[in-house]
């Protein structure tokens, strides 16, 4: 599947707001199948787009639960937690 340039930043921006893989090849006029298969093989441009944009937006969303936890939120400090527990090797 080749995607415009335009396309690309598209999924970029699509994927900051968390929309699914199906709903952004809806939006680009995409076969749905096809490009979620492209997401699922973690490997090429279109990946990285989609990557890109959820990874921007997941590391906002952890920087205030980590404010929110640093105030004193037992819910953000358990999710910090959790987040600790997931990324540790």
């Amino acid at each position: 599947m080749n995607l415009t340039k335009q396309q690309l930043e598209e999924v970029e921006e699509m994927a900051k707001l968390f929309y699914s893989p199906e709903e952004i090849a809806i939006n680009i006029e995409a076969d749905p199948d096809e490009f979620t298969e492209l997401i699922r093989t973690r490997n090429g441009i279109i990946f990285n787009a989609y990557m890109k944009g959820w990874l921007a937006s997941d590391i906002v969303l952890r920087q205030s639960i980590l404010q929110a936890a640093l105030n004193g939120s037992s819910p953000a400090q358990q999710m910090m937690k959790e987040f600790q527990i997931k990324a540790k090797l």
